[in-house]
């Protein structure tokens, strides 16, 4: 539980935009960095809170961030600073460490919309987006909803063709083409589960003009201080971006401004941003725990 718990979904909202527009647009490491922190620091723990942390994801981010950090200089030939040639094309050190970055970065958003889901209850998301675009929400959770169902789908079609022996054959050829087909009914029936699921909803009159919503939120004072603290902290890294103080250039040399107050405050202010929800965490643990403690 952190202090988003009953909060009103457009806090959230706020809170995830006010994280990724920064450091999507800037290209600044001074911003990726605490993005990616904020995101890691509490997936981690919730994820050793109910002993859900798993390797296979780890695993899979690294490769993500390994691949897009080794591609990225065999596209981009910008750089002052060749490593190596291929096919004479050169390998420079800039495209390098851009592309490090730009993993980094690629991962931290990844990360930020899993705290998403994770902060916002599905009945939320349609409380916020429901009467505005109602097919848009309808969208939103249904991807969203089918990322863990098609994990769990795929192992229970993984389970049942290793039973008949799909996997048996040892040639790399034939492991691919049983892989595909395990994809090919993966992919049949999360078109025909989507289709059941606009038909369901569409029946239920959904997005119909006087439609009421499972759960009625209301912005309270508590909402209401929690943006502001959100827009004044989003307000200083803004300012701070605006005046050049977080500039960092890639090509064909990396440079970057010499940190100022200014600089040094932007970064502070949008380090805490991206805390906020491990900090919100770790204060309803601290006190749950001397809770407990008095008991």
């Amino acid at each position: 539980m952190t202090i988003f718990h009953n909060r009103h979904p457009l806090v959230l909202l706020a809170l995830l935009l006010c994280v990724l527009l920064p450091v999507m647009f800037a290209q600044s490491p001074m911003l990726t960095a605490p993005a990616l922190l904020g995101a890691v620091l509490f997936l981690a723990a919730l994820g050793i809170r109910s002993r859900s942390v798993s390797l296979r994801s780890i695993f899979g981010y690294a490769l993500l961030w390994f691949l897009v950090t080794a591609i990225n200089p065999l596209f981009s030939t910008g750089g002052a600073t060749p490593l190596l040639f291929i096919s004479g094309r050169p390998y420079t050190k800039e495209a390098l460490l851009y592309g490090a970055h730009l993993g980094a970065l690629l991962i931290a958003v990844l990360l930020w919309f899993r705290c998403e889901r994770t902060l916002v209850p599905e009945e939320n998301r349609f409380f916020l987006f429901g009467r505005l675009a109602p097919k848009l929400a309808l969208l939103i959770s249904t991807v969203l909803r089918f990322v863990p169902l098609l994990r769990r789908r795929a192992v229970q079609v993984r389970a049942a063709q290793t039973a008949v022996g799909v996997y048996d054959d040892p040639d790399w050829l034939h492991r691919t083409k049983s892989q595909m087909t395990t994809m090919s009914a993966l992919t049949t029936w999360s078109l025909e589960h989507a289709i059941d699921t606009g038909a369901a909803m569409k029946a239920r009159g959904y997005g119909l003009s006087g439609r009421t919503t499972y759960r009625t939120c209301r912005f309270g004072t508590a909402d209401a201080a929690i943006l502001s603290i959100i827009l004044a902290l989003t307000a200083v890294t803004v300012l701070t971006l605006a005046r050049g103080g977080l500039h960092f250039d890639w090509y064909p040399y990396i440079t970057a401004t010499t940190p100022d107050r200014l600089a040094v405050c932007g970064t502070i202010a949008y380090a805490v941003l991206c805390l906020i929800p491990f900090l919100s965490f770790l204060k309803e643990e601290i006190r749950w725990s001397f809770y407990r403690s008095k008991m």
